[in-house]
């Protein structure tokens, strides 16, 4: 398939959201909760000690 065919752009787009759903790795938000937690509480005692 060229790439002036009409439905080109149509297949790109497909394929596109295609791996895009395969590679979404959702992370939960107690482990966002924890980890943030984390780093503050290193900053925190970086900045302060």
């Amino acid at each position: 398939m060229g790439c002036c065919n009409p439905k080109y752009r149509e297949v790109v787009n497909q394929q596109e959201e295609e791996i895009n759903a395969k590679g979404k790795t959702d992370i939960p938000l107690s482990i966002k909760l924890l980890l943030t937690m984390i780093v503050l509480f290193t900053i925190a005692i970086l900045v302060f000690v």
